[in-house]
C-alpha cells in the first residue's frame, strides 16, 4: 500500500448520496450532469426565488417617490451553478418521492 492509499480514501460510495454541484437551467429547473430536475423535483430556500437587497440605500424627498439606489441580489437564474442535496421520500421503492433541496448560489469570489 502506497502513503497516498493510507490518507486518501477511494471513494467508491454512490456520489448522489452528498451535496452536489448542479446548474440552472431555468428559473426553477437545474441540470446535474445529464438529469435535468424541475420544478416538481426541487424545494428552494425562498431566498433564491425573489430579489433580495443586499446593500440598503435611498432617500426619500419630503415631495417626491423614494430614490432607491439599493443594491439587489437577483433570483436564481439559467446559468447560475447551485448547491442541491438529495432527499429519498419515506418509500425507498418509490424514485418518484425523492427531492432535491437546492441549498444555495455559488459563487467565485
Amino acid at each position: 500500500m502506497s502513503w497516498t492509499d493510507a490518507f486518501i480514501d477511494t471513494y467508491t460510495k454512490d456520489l448522489s448520496d452528498g451535496i452536489q454541484v448542479a446548474e440552472m437551467v431555468s428559473a426553477n429547473s437545474c441540470k446535474i450532469g445529464d438529469l435535468v430536475l424541475t420544478a416538481e423535483d426541487l424545494l428552494f430556500n425562498e431566498s433564491l426565488t425573489v430579489k433580495l437587497a443586499s446593500q440598503v440605500a435611498g432617500q426619500c424627498l419630503e415631495v417626491g417617490a423614494l430614490q432607491d439606489t439599493s443594491t439587489y441580489l437577483s433570483p436564481l437564474k439559467a446559468g447560475d451553478k447551485v448547491a442541491v442535496y438529495k432527499v429519498k421520500g419515506s418509500d425507498p421503492n418509490d424514485y418518484t418521492s425523492t427531492l432535491y433541496l437546492v441549498l444555495g448560489k455559488l459563487v467565485r469570489l
